[in-house]
């Protein structure tokens, strides 16, 4: 299968097309504080609930599971009807199951709107995909990407932020308590003692934000930036999905969207108890560094688009300087090697820091290179990959955290799950096809 070229358009670019890759990074931050906002207050929520650790694993299973049916559905409703619509109902979903989690009264009703919420935000990625495609051209669509998948790690960066802003505004004594979990280390009594609601507060503040998202949307991006599919199709020639799937670009991506979201995950999952448990950080060290991870890998993402763009502009072939960037990334991921052996302090923190940046501004180069197998099934490609992404997820997480209880330290795990993209960056070297398919101009508005 060759090279899909993009749908002949109007030679002149919207000026509008990075407003809309902004917007994506908008929802994107929306979607990512909605998903930590359990994260954040998970011993208050167990505290309430009176839960265990394998209850609260069963809220992150769910969330999983559902990611990955939402993820392909999405995918394949995106491919029939405009981006336009399905965006926000995608967005006003995942906004809905953020408020009513706030409303939870019970242990099943949390678990409800857990899956609830992960059915809907996987359409975020299968949504934002088919737009940049549309807006972009080709050697801009690194950076569009970056723009948008930036907002996973301001979306960390935020919501710790937001959310102790919100504790603070509905219960007056929380500077108090958090003085008092400082001294006890965070212990039980400590956080029993808070008013036992306070925690529905910041579900319900973080998931009203997606309304004005939708009105953004719908006010500011002009109706001909966003074709409907048919349109794609008829001027694209477009070939059959199970064709796309007879690609061997197509399982090339496989293993990178499982690679990439390795590393990226498994980082965001055992970083913080790697660095108290194992660190000797404290709750608050780990909370500023983390956020200080998160900024770096925001940078990672939008340093790969720009360099990606500039190498275009300057005359490199759009693969070859995308081929560059994420071996430079994957380069930066695989110095986990090195993390069991840094010592405390400054060179734990840069090698840990490098890591952030490769793993982040792997997915740039990701997206784009999913963006070239069909106009027509972007949204069942990109569906199909997440979804491939998180069942693997789901299956990994257990084994990692099994190896993590058996050896007594997080150091296998992180030390290993960096080496990932390496295997799908040879694969890519090896067999991805180096002919360039034919540039087209992106979309003009009026």
């Amino acid at each position: 299968m060759t090279p899909t070229p993009d749908p002949i358009r109007p030679s002149s670019p919207s000026p509008w097309r990075w407003w809309v890759c902004l917007l994506l990074m908008l929802a994107t931050v929306i979607n990512y504080m909605d998903r930590m906002a359990l994260n954040q207050m998970a011993r208050r929520i167990k505290v309430y609930f009176e839960m265990d650790n394998t209850e609260y694993s069963l809220l992150e299973s769910a969330f999983s599971i559902a990611f990955a049916i939402g993820a392909v559905t999405t995918g394949y409703i995106v491919d029939k009807v405009s981006v336009r619509w399905v965006y926000p109902v995608m967005v006003l979903g995942w906004s809905a199951a953020g408020v009513l989690t706030g409303f939870a009264s019970g242990f099943w009703m949390l678990l409800s709107c857990r899956f609830a919420l992960g059915l809907f935000e996987a359409g975020n990625w299968p949504c934002g995909m088919r737009t940049t495609r549309a807006v972009l051209s080709r050697e801009e669509r690194s950076l569009g990407n970056s723009l948008f998948q930036s907002g996973t790690a301001l979306g960390a960066v935020i919501a710790p932020l937001l959310i102790l802003a919100l504790l603070r505004s509905a219960d007056p004594g929380e500077p108090m308590r958090n003085a008092m979990m400082s001294v006890t280390g965070g212990t039980f009594a400590a956080v029993s003692d808070a008013p036992t609601d306070t925690w529905k507060y910041p579900f319900r503040v973080i998931g009203s934000l997606g309304v004005v998202w939708i009105v953004l949307w719908f006010l500011t991006v002009p109706r001909a930036m966003l074709r409907p599919a048919e349109e794609s199709v008829a001027s694209a020639g477009i070939v059959k999905f199970r064709d796309v799937l007879r690609d061997t670009r197509f399982w090339i991506l496989f293993a990178m969207a499982i690679s990439i979201n390795i590393t990226w995950h498994g980082y965001r999952t055992w970083l913080p108890l790697y660095l108290q448990e194992q660190r000797g950080f404290n709750e608050r060290e780990m909370s500023q560094f983390t956020t200080f991870y998160y900024i770096i890998a925001d940078i990672g993402s939008w340093t790969v688009g720009g360099v990606t763009l500039i190498l275009c502009r300057r005359g490199m072939l759009v693969h070859r300087s995308r081929t560059l960037a994420y071996g430079v990334c994957v380069a930066l991921t695989s110095t986990t090697l090195a993390v069991p052996f840094l010592p405390d302090g400054w060179p734990l923190q840069v090698g840990v820091l490098l890591i952030a940046f490769g793993a982040m501004g792997l997915f740039p180069t990701y997206f784009a290179l999913t963006q070239e197998l069909s106009a027509a099934h972007q949204g069942k490609v990109s569906g199909s990959l997440g979804m491939s992404a998180h069942l693997a997820l789901a299956m990994i997480y257990p084994v990692e955290g099994f190896i993590n209880d058996a050896t007594k330290s997080y150091e296998i795990v992180l030390g290993g799950i960096g080496v990932a993209p390496l295997v799908a960056f040879g694969l890519m070297l090896w067999f991805w096809p180096s002919d360039e398919p034919a540039e087209a101009a992106p979309p003009a508005v009026t």
